[in-house]
């Protein structure tokens, strides 16, 4: 299978990934430089047990019903296949065309061949289409992946990051202790940061961070720069099979037990990381204050379009359903850098 089982604490010198790091939680164990484990989206798009938790509608009287709303890929199923087949598509479509479903459809039919992952070609084109079309809230000023040409977002970035080498290491939960320190307090990601720096992950890191973003929106700043939003595609099924009313199970306000169960806090903190390390090496006048965005996490299946729901969040603030949006300070990411090139100890 190529996975082995490893006992903790784990310290090794060896290209690492986030699905690698997050393994080792599970004492799985990747074998170093195995070309068979993918760096890119849909890897980590297992079934998640969080469904269990928010089936049916979540919480009572948290959310309402959702009668007469289309959720297209509803019925999808769950797993790396059809994650993976997902990933591809809006890596290789242009989602600004006008005609998108039939850009999608001709990318749907060379991408899947001779299987589309166990769902409809037509259902698949349509619930894609009706994500691309879905506002994507404040970080991009409600715009929609469907107003992003070619030009203003970068599919697939990948990366190569150096870490330290055996001799000095970095630790995992160092970087939670150095989140704690940078993020203000009120930050919805400080509980999550505490788990890391009281050893949620019991490993030491040294060689390479790799991996690959699915896309990171230009948005135009209003003196005319562009901050840029890394986002990430995932078609988790949080909703139970068959649910009533499944658009529910993606109230913007249940998404951040799924983001911290999967550990995709960590992963969006990498790939900010990476982005500012890519900005800061290609953008002449580099400024994280202006021109790190944010991360969005696009949760496909609560994004149906014109149709989605938009939450009003605790703290004032707007959200559709479907999608997790974290602007973490530029303080934070660049601490975070100086930790894994060995310029900060925490």
């Amino acid at each position: 299978t190529g996975v082995q089982t490893c006992a903790l604490p784990i310290s090794v010198f060896r290209r690492w990934s986030f699905s690698a790091i997050h393994g080792t939680r599970e004492h799985l164990w990747t074998p170093l430089h195995d070309a068979t484990v993918p760096v890119r989206g849909g890897a980590d798009e297992v079934e998640s047990d969080v469904e269990r938790e928010v089936s049916n509608g979540g919480p009572t009287g948290l959310v309402p019903a959702h009668a007469g709303v289309a959720v297209p890929l509803a019925a999808a199923p769950g797993g790396t296949a059809f994650g993976t087949l997902v990933h591809e598509v809006f890596e290789v479509a242009d989602v600004a065309d006008p005609d998108l479903e039939a850009e999608l459809a001709r990318v749907v039919d060379d991408r899947a061949r001779s299987s589309t992952a166990g769902v409809g070609r037509g259902e698949l084109v349509t619930g894609l289409a009706a994500a691309a079309r879905t506002p994507l809230g404040p970080l991009v000023d409600g715009r929609r992946l469907a107003d992003f040409g070619r030009g203003d977002r970068l599919a697939e970035l990948s990366f190569d990051m150096p870490l330290l080498d055996t001799s000095n290491r970095v630790a995992v939960r160092h970087l939670g202790a150095v989140l704690l320190d940078t993020l203000p307090h009120g930050d919805p990601q400080r509980e999550y940061a505490a788990s890391i720096a009281s050893g949620r992950f019991d490993l030491d890191l040294a060689g390479y961070l790799q991996g690959s973003i699915d896309a990171v929106l230009r948005v135009p700043n209003a003196d005319g720069t562009y901050r840029h939003v890394i986002v990430d595609y995932k078609t988790n099924r949080l909703h139970a099979p068959g649910a009533a009313d499944p658009l529910a199970a993606y109230h913007p306000s249940l998404l951040p037990t799924e983001m911290a169960h999967a550990d995709y806090v960590l992963q969006a903190l990498l790939y900010s990381v990476a982005t500012h390390r890519f900005l800061r090496w290609r953008m002449a006048g580099y400024d994280p204050d202006a021109h790190l965005g944010g991360i969005a996490y696009l949760f496909l299946r609560g994004m149906v379009g014109d149709s989605t729901p938009i939450a009003e969040m605790g703290d004032g603030s707007s959200c559709p359903y479907g999608v997790f949006a974290w602007r973490p300070p530029a303080a934070a990411v660049l601490a975070l850098d100086d930790v894994l090139a060995g310029r900060r100890v925490a």
